[in-house]
């Protein structure tokens, strides 16, 4: 008995496999390259924000120790900016924040913009 086994649908469909398997591959690679520049920007934003909080509790404690009269601060890093202002301390060493605002200056240049008109 002579018995022929067809290769043609086993190889379309291992074909078919080999495909759907590679493109998976490539969309994997693409998404961990994209996930990895996203938390590289995040944790760059994330720190210039910690070091202006930083810049900001320093200058209250240099302030409200040294009774210098300058009770305004203002400082900019990477495109961002925190403002402080604080009441003169009382004889008891008393303060109140009255502004504490971390904010992202605009830039007319930045490519976020460039992302929807509006039309």
């Amino acid at each position: 008995m002579n018995h022929r086994t067809r290769l043609g649908p086993m190889a379309i469909f291992l074909a078919v496999v080999v495909m759907v398997i590679t493109t998976m591959a490539i969309l994997t690679i693409a998404t961990s390259n994209a996930d990895r520049t996203m938390a590289r920007r995040f944790a760059a934003v994330t720190q210039t924000r910690y070091q202006l909080e930083a810049d900001g509790e320093r200058f209250i404690s240099e302030a409200v120790n040294s009774r210098s009269g300058e009770y305004r601060f203002y400082e900019e890093l990477n495109g961002y900016s925190i403002t402080v202002e604080i009441t003169e301390p009382d004889a008891g060493g008393n303060y109140e924040v009255t502004t504490w605002k971390v904010s992202k200056l605009w830039n007319a240049d930045d490519p976020v913009n460039d992302i929807w008109q509006g039309e």
